[in-house]
């Protein structure tokens, strides 16, 4: 049974505009092999500063805001611990101290503030930090083709291939196979418009 999950994340900012391409990729593995990517999401937003440490920053709320909106569902089906996986050193060193530049703390505070304890978008999960890898494999994803996201509207990607959405629980060794499933035995689960999972 499969209970961490490895969550890439990145931002690419195009030039001349003021909103950024986030990308989110989780995978069932460490280094991100395409066959245990389950989940991928990339979200188009204004930028909250023209500033590449900023936008840094920007993505990391963004990435916990991915975990937030999918926790009910990665609770039911026994993750509890999500690992951060990133190739920004600076921001790594950030996010396990905010205070380590001071001119960039508020920043910190401000993506991590609704996510804490008692927050309006408290996360329950174990949330967790990699050694820096020097490539991580979301960024392929930050890309307008790729973009299902506007405005914070919560839809899911799907792969334009196929035609299937990104989630395989069989490939991953999760044990439910359908979305029924879940909300069929607990009316409580937080509804994820357009995640199904493939049979």
């Amino acid at each position: 049974m499969i209970d961490t999950l490895y969550c890439h994340f990145s931002f690419k900012r195009p030039r001349g505009e003021d909103y950024g391409y986030f990308a989110v990729a989780m995978f069932t593995d460490l280094v991100g092999k395409p066959k245990h990517l389950i989940y991928q999401n990339t979200c188009k937003k204004k930028l909250w500063q023209d500033h590449q440490f900023v936008t840094a920053i920007q993505s990391y709320e963004n990435v916990l805001g991915e975990i937030y909106k999918n926790q009910g569902l990665m609770k039911q089906y026994g993750i509890t611990t999500v690992m951060l996986v990133t190739d920004n050193s600076t921001l790594a060193g950030w996010i396990e101290d905010h205070k380590k530049n001071r001119e960039y703390t508020h920043w910190m505070e401000k993506a991590v503030q609704p996510y804490r304890r008692g927050g309006v978008k408290e996360i329950v999960l174990s949330i967790g930090l990699m050694n820096t890898l020097n490539y991580e494999k979301s960024y392929k994803f930050c890309k307008e083709e790729y973009v299902t996201e506007q405005n914070d509207e919560s839809k899911v990607v799907k792969d334009t291939s196929t035609g299937k959405h990104l989630i395989n629980v069989a490939a991953s060794g999760m044990k439910l196979s359908t979305i029924s499933q879940i909300t069929a035995t607990d009316t409580a689960v937080p509804v994820i418009e357009g995640m199904t999972l493939e049979e």
